[in-house]
Formats: structure tokens, C-alpha cells, sequence
């Protein structure tokens, strides 16, 4: 870190040394438009801590992706599953990691209006984007009963009058090759269009050594696997038509369609093992590295039989149940059976209606909202070259929204108040099967099929109320009606493929259910807005957020229900714009007290969420510079303590947790600076960010430390006199770092965690041709 740091400094000193810079617009100065309240307001009039990137701000920055934005982002932090092929958004410690395709997450988030009701929708491709916009904190009174962690609302480019567009390929490492591009203009006398595109291809980073039969697992393994992993192949579009209905009405139209394509999920092995007291609990999880008796399973201090063959011992030391350790470490080899470069398939499609309509008073705005999710997941659950257990799933979401709006403004009042209707269908299978080689399950799999309907209902209003000319009330309100249904069952049958998903649905169900959770919700904000002059805003409130309960259908069909949370949120913050607009201070305060926290815990194959009390308290500050017309720097920082009490993490045994994938700290720092140049100008760009330790369990056992780790990246940026080419070549993860990202304990099944690492060091090339 301090070598990056130091780089840091010399670029900065060069570039304050060198009279020759050219006089460069400012690219994190930009000033934003945002609708974080449901209207147009300047990003830093906004009274909620908010973090905003313009379309032109990410291109500039090299950010491709949703999960791109956390490493600017202060109290944002990255948590998922299938080795990151789904990630989630965690927000000041909110997170609920549960991967199953019924699950929501407490983080909203929200593509031109439209929520994202599958978690595995979120994570996307940023392309022709106008904005995204994440918002810290509850949002429930504007944007719903999933929003206790904050919101991530991201708006896409628009149609425009004027013919524009342009085109963009990127050349990078590990053979990807991506393009994106968009057309947009005038289509008659008041009908407008856009056309966006993304295609992307990366070849496999993973290096699979398996061979069938091999030592020291000679049983057979899935046919035909043992490929390549970790890939993407990524195609979406976007088309748009803009219908100006007169002079007070409009009408926006969107489809939207993506299909991915990937290697099943890329994970490696660790090998760990389970710490039991003398009543079997488990109570702590150990590297098998670190344990010198070389146990199945440590109890009481003695080693004990953990895979039912009769020895109490581990065929090697520092290896798992079978004898497999990992080739290379966190290194890009592996060696597993259930390994084929095109298993994972996610598609998407939706359609949008916008209508806005002006009276003389008031503004209705319509959104109507239609949403399908596929998504057939197969996963190698043990990691290594034995023939264990196959981890699938399969989901199809399909949901369909509304909302009507009204808003107005008089000389002390804005308001803005309306209903929202979202009915989410939910057809979800998750198993295990075995080959026949297998141990448990020996050429069988185990289902777990769920399907789920959900209609909330909503009324919502929030006023912002003038006290006097430089201070402001904002009180809001939202009652929530949520009916939700559970049809449960677990099957067993014959496992024939590996590849596919077998159900026999003409045998009895192992276990049926039918269970319902259905109840009457509200959120409420409270809050004073103290801005006494053009460039200082403080702000101070309470905000009560809550999160809808659901349905917990783990493998092994324990099917049952759990409550809404409940979020009371204190916050103070401060938005200052010093030295003529040349640095801005954004800094805020929170302590949140939970009641029945939606805490998930993973325990071998299966998860489940408990309500659980819980507090957590933090601070953020982001600083933004621009000392010179040349010279851009961004730094953030925050500190969060989060604290789940009284987690049972082993039968009868309570202690207070932190929640995954949560640092203490977090920071990051960019700098940017720009020349002129006879044809045009370049900018070189550095990036990094930090991030404490932290955990990828609830139970925050020894074996689930993500250590600390910083990475950093590097750009530079050539583009003509007229701004119409730009072409741009950068390294990410500078220094190679292999730290670890996200992981899952199955230490009980196979005495392994699966671990995916951050992508090596990537070299990239992009030209960029705008019109």
C-alpha cells in the first residue's frame, strides 16, 4: 500500500510541476441531476448521503459494471455467490446473502424506474447510461418496503432529437473482446429513438489440470467435465421510442433484452475443518493447513470420523475428506471434476412505459414495469477432482409493476405522494446430485422446488415543508400491504446427467408445504434540511425503513418463514462546496437499530435466514478536488461497526457477530490529471482502495477472515480537439493482488470452503468513435 501511495504522490507532484497542463474540464466536479427523491435536483441540494456517477463520469473512469462503482463508493462493499457470477450491493452493513432465487435484497435496486426483484439482476453491464445514483440509508417512504439498506437507481440514456451516438470495442487480457454502442435521433416530427448494444466475450481464466481417474481420487468424475472456467459471454440490447403527446404530455417506451453465458461457478478450494465441543456443536472452523493431527474433524480436542468411512484422519495432511488440495493456492489452476465452460445461462427481457403529463399545478407521472429472470446455475460443490455433490438451481421470475404519481410545489411546499402495485411470480428449484461414484446421494438428486407469489400494495407521500427561507421539514409516509404464498416440496430421484436438472414429478414429494406471509408494513421519515446559503447543506433525521419478511426453502426442504425487518435509522450529514466550487465535503453520521434483522447463515450445504436484533453505527466522508483547471482528485473513507446480537452460530451457543462482507474500514483515492496536446488531450489516471478485514459467514468462525487488501488501477486517456475520438489503455488490479472476494463453508461435507479470488491483472485497449 505504500508503494501505491507513494506512486500517488509523485503523480501528483509531476503534475503540479509541469505549466504546460491543459486547461481540462473537470471530471468529478461535473454537476449532476439526480431524482434520488423523486424529483430533478441538483446532486448536492439532495439531504441524503448519496454517491452519483454521470454516464460521462464512468466512461472517463473506465467503470463497466454495477459492482465497478463499489470501489468509489464509501461504506459500499461487494458480497454474492456462484464465485461472484451474482454479486450483491452492501450498504453500511446491510446484506442478506442468501443466493436462492426467491430472495430479495435489502438493498433496492431500480433500472429507469423499474426494481429488480431477482438479486441475480443486479449484477449488469453498464452501457449508454446516463447516471447512477446510490443512496445510503433507508429509502422505504420513496422507493419501497426492500430498501432498509439504501438503493442503487440507475437511468439509461435517453432518445434525442439530434442524431448522436457512437461506438466503443475493447481489447483486453484473458482474450476479451467488448463492444457497446449506441444510435439515437429524431424518427418523425415527434417520435425520437435509441438503439444501445453490449456484446461481450472473455476467454477462460482458470486452468483446469483434472483427469479422470487421477490419484489421489481415482473414482470416476462427470462426464465430460474438467474444463476451463471463469468466462463471460454477455449480449444485451436496449431499444427506446420518445413520444412527444402535445405540450404537456409525453410518452417513453423501452425493451430491454440480455443473455449470458458461463463456465459454472469460479471457485477454488480451501481445505478446512470443524472444531466440535464435546456436544458436537460446532463452534469453530480452522484451515486443515493448521491442524497437525491432519483430522476429519477436531471434537473436544480429539480427531473423530467427519465423512462416515471409518477413519478419523485425513488422507493427507492440509488436505480435504478425499486427499485433494488445491495446485496452486489462490493461483489460476484448478483441478475439479464438474468443470465446463458453458454450464451457467442467465437471460433477462422487460418492457417499460413512462407517461408524464403537466397540469398547471402539478406533475402525474405513470410507470408501468414488465420483468422476466431465467437463470440455470450448476456448481461443483466440493471444488476438487472428487465426484461429490453437484449443486443446482434453477429460476424463473417474472414480475410486473406500477406506479402513479403526482407531484407539485408552491412557494413553501413540495410534495409528491402516489400508489405502487408489484406482483412478482417466483418458479424456483435448488438441489444436490451425485453421481453414481458418489457418496451421499450415490446417483441420485434431491430437490428443493418452490414457488412463490407475492402482491404488495402501497400509498406513499412526502412533503418538503419551507420553515423559513434557509431551513425545511421533510416528513414522509408509506403503508405497505404485502400478501405473499409458499408451495413447497422436496423430490428425489434418479440423477442420468449431471449437466441437467431431473425432476420426477409422478413420485410422492419427500415433503410438501403450503405456507403464507402476509402482512401490513410502514416506513416514515423525519428529517431538517439547514442550508444557509447556494453551497452548505446540513441535514439531520430519523427514518424508519423496513424489509419484507419471506419464505426460507433451503436444500433438504426445511421450508418455512421469517418476519419483515425493522429499521430505525439516525443520521446527520453535510454537503459543502469550498474554494469556488473547487473541492466539495460530503461527510454523514449514523447509528441504526435494528429490530428482527434478516440475518442469513451458511452452514455446510444450506442456508437459512433468522431474525435477529441487531446495531450498527458509522461515519463517511467523501472529498472531492480540483485545485487545478488539470487536476482531479477523489478520496473517500468510511468506518462502519456492525454488530448482530446473540447469533446462534452452534446449537445453545449465542455471541455477537459482525455481518458478512463487511469491513471496518474502508478507503479509496483517485487521481487524474491532463495535458494539452497539439491533437487533442491525454490524462493519466490512478485509482486505488482499501478494505479492512472482514467475513464471509455470519458465524465469523477462524476459516471465514477475508483478510485486508488493497488494489489498485491505472489509465490513461488520449481524445482529439473535438472530443469525437477517445481511445484509452489501462491495467486493473495493478499489483496482481489474489485476495478473496466471496466464500462458502462446506467444511462439514467435504472439509472445504469454496473461495473465489479477484481476477488477475488485466491489460486492455479501448477506442471509442463518437458522432
Amino acid at each position: 500500500m505504500q508503494r501505491q501511495l507513494s506512486l500517488c504522490a509523485v503523480a501528483i507532484g509531476i503534475a503540479l510541476g509541469n505549466p504546460s497542463a491543459y486547461a481540462a474540464d473537470s471530471v468529478i466536479m461535473e454537476k449532476i441531476t439526480v431524482t434520488a427523491q423523486k424529483r430533478e435536483q441538483y446532486l448536492n441540494d439532495v439531504s441524503i448521503a448519496v454517491t452519483a456517477f454521470s454516464g460521462e463520469q464512468m466512461d472517463a473512469l473506465g467503470l463497466e459494471s454495477s459492482t465497478d462503482l463499489i470501489a468509489f463508493t464509501p461504506g459500499v462493499s461487494l458480497a454474492g455467490d456462484i464465485g461472484g457470477q451474482r454479486a450483491i450491493f452492501n450498504i453500511r452493513g446491510v446484506v442478506q446473502n442468501d443466493y436462492a432465487d426467491l430472495a430479495e435484497a435489502p438493498v433496492a435496486v431500480y433500472v429507469d424506474g423499474g426494481y429488480l426483484a431477482s438479486t441475480q439482476a443486479q449484477t449488469f453491464g453498464l452501457f449508454d447510461i446516463d447516471r447512477v445514483e446510490i443512496l445510503k440509508g433507508p429509502q422505504g417512504t420513496l422507493f419501497g418496503r426492500n430498501a432498509t439498506g439504501g438503493l442503487v437507481n440507475t437511468i439509461t440514456a435517453k432518445p434525442t432529437e439530434k442524431l448522436e451516438g457512437y461506438a466503443e470495442g475493447t481489447l483486453a487480457s484473458f482474450e476479451q473482446k467488448r463492444f457497446e454502442g449506441a444510435v439515437s435521433g429524431a424518427l418523425g416530427e415527434h417520435v425520437q429513438g435509441r438503439l444501445s448494444v453490449l456484446v461481450n466475450k472473455m476467454g477462460n481464466i482458470l486452468e483446469n489440470i483434472y483427469e479422470d481417474g487421477a490419484a489421489p481420487d481415482t473414482r470416476a468424475g462427470s462426464v465430460g467435465g474438467g474444463e476451463d472456467g471463469y468466462n463471460d459471454d454477455t449480449k444485451a440490447l436496449r431499444a427506446q421510442l420518445n413520444f412527444n403527446l402535445g405540450t404537456n404530455a409525453n410518452l417513453l417506451l423501452s425493451a430491454n433484452w440480455a443473455d449470458t453465458t458461463k463456465s459454472e461457478g469460479p471457485y477454488q478450494v480451501v481445505n478446512t475443518t470443524e472444531v466440535k465441543d464435546a456436544e458436537g456443536n460446532v463452534i469453530d472452523v480452522i484451515y486443515a493447513a493448521d491442524d497437525p493431527m491432519g483430522c476429519d474433524t477436531i471434537q473436544a480436542g480429539v480427531c473423530v470420523d467427519g465423512n462416515y468411512d471409518g477413519d478419523p484422519y485425513r488422507p493427507v495432511q492440509g488436505g480435504d475428506f478425499n486427499g485433494n488440495i488445491d495446485p496452486d493456492g489462490s493461483g489460476v489452476k484448478v483441478n475439479k471434476d464438474f468443470a465446463f465452460d458453458d454450464q451457467n445461462k442467465i437471460k433477462s427481457k422487460g418492457l417499460s412505459a413512462t407517461f408524464d403529463y403537466d397540469f398547471t399545478t402539478m406533475h402525474l407521472t405513470s410507470v408501468t414495469d414488465y420483468k422476466n429472470f431465467t437463470r440455470v446455475i450448476g456448481l461443483d460443490s466440493d471444488q476438487t477432482a472428487s465426484p461429490e455433490l453437484i449443486f443446482q438451481s434453477d429460476g424463473d421470475i417474472t414480475q410486473y409493476s406500477e406506479e402513479l404519481r403526482l407531484s407539485g410545489e408552491s412557494m413553501a411546499l413540495k410534495w409528491v405522494t402516489g400508489f405502487y402495485y408489484l406482483g412478482i411470480e417466483t418458479d424456483y428449484l435448488q438441489g444436490l446430485a451425485a453421481s453414481p461414484t458418489g457418496g451421499y446421494l450415490a446417483g441420485e438428486e434431491q430437490n428443493t422446488l418452490a414457488e412463490v407469489d407475492t402482491d404488495s400494495y402501497s400509498l406513499f407521500g412526502q412533503v418538503d415543508y419551507d420553515l423559513q427561507d434557509d431551513l425545511v421539514l421533510v416528513a414522509g409516509l408509506r403503508v405497505v400491504r404485502e400478501n405473499k404464498s409458499l408451495w413447497g416440496r422436496l423430490m428425489q430421484n434418479a440423477n442420468t446427467d449431471d449437466r441437467k436438472i431431473e425432476v420426477d414429478y409422478s413420485l410422492t414429494p419427500l415433503n410438501e408445504v403450503n405456507l403464507e406471509n402476509n402482512k401490513t408494513m410502514w416506513s416514515a421519515k423525519l428529517q431538517l434540511d439547514y442550508k444557509p446559503d447556494a453551497d452548505t447543506l446540513y441535514y439531520a433525521g430519523i427514518n424508519r425503513g423496513v424489509k419484507a419478511g419471506n419464505f426460507n426453502a433451503p436444500l433438504g426442504g426445511s421450508f418455512s418463514t421469517y418476519d419483515p425487518e425493522v429499521l430505525l435509522s439516525y443520521e446527520a450529514g453535510t454537503k459543502l462546496t469550498m474554494q469556488e466550487g473547487k473541492v466539495q465535503l460530503n461527510a454523514s453520521l449514523f447509528y441504526y437499530d435494528y429490530s428482527d434483522y434478516q440475518s442469513f447463515s451458511w452452514v455446510n450445504n444450506a442456508g437459512v435466514v433468522y431474525n435477529e436484533d441487531a446495531h450498527f453505527s458509522g461515519a463517511e466522508v467523501e472529498l472531492f478536488l480540483n485545485p487545478t483547471a488539470a487536476l482531479d482528485v477523489m478520496l473517500g473513507v468510511s468506518y462502519t461497526n456492525a454488530v448482530v446480537e446473540d447469533l446462534e452460530v452452534a446449537s445453545g451457543i449465542f455471541k455477537d457477530t459482525t455481518p458478512p462482507y463487511t469491513p471496518e474500514v474502508q478507503a479509496s483515492g483517485l487521481v487524474r490529471y491532463t495535458w494539452d496536446l497539439s491533437s487533442g488531450s491525454i490524462a493519466a489516471q490512478l485509482s486505488g482502495s482499501y478494505q479492512s478485514e472482514s467475513y464471509h459467514n455470519a458465524r465469523n468462525f477462524t476459516a471465514h477472515t477475508i483478510e485486508s487488501h488493497f488494489a489498485a488501477d491505472a489509465r490513461i486517456t488520449w481524445q482529439d480537439q473535438l472530443k469525437l475520438w477517445e481511445v484509452a489503455a489501462y491495467v486493473d488490479n495493478l499489483t496482481d493482488s489474489d485476495h478473496e472476494l466471496i466464500g462458502f463453508d462446506v467444511s462439514g461435507f467435504y472439509g472445504t470452503t469454496q473461495i473465489s479470488y479477484a481476477k488477475p491483472r488485466t491489460f486492455g485497449l479501448t477506442v471509442k468513435r463518437r458522432f
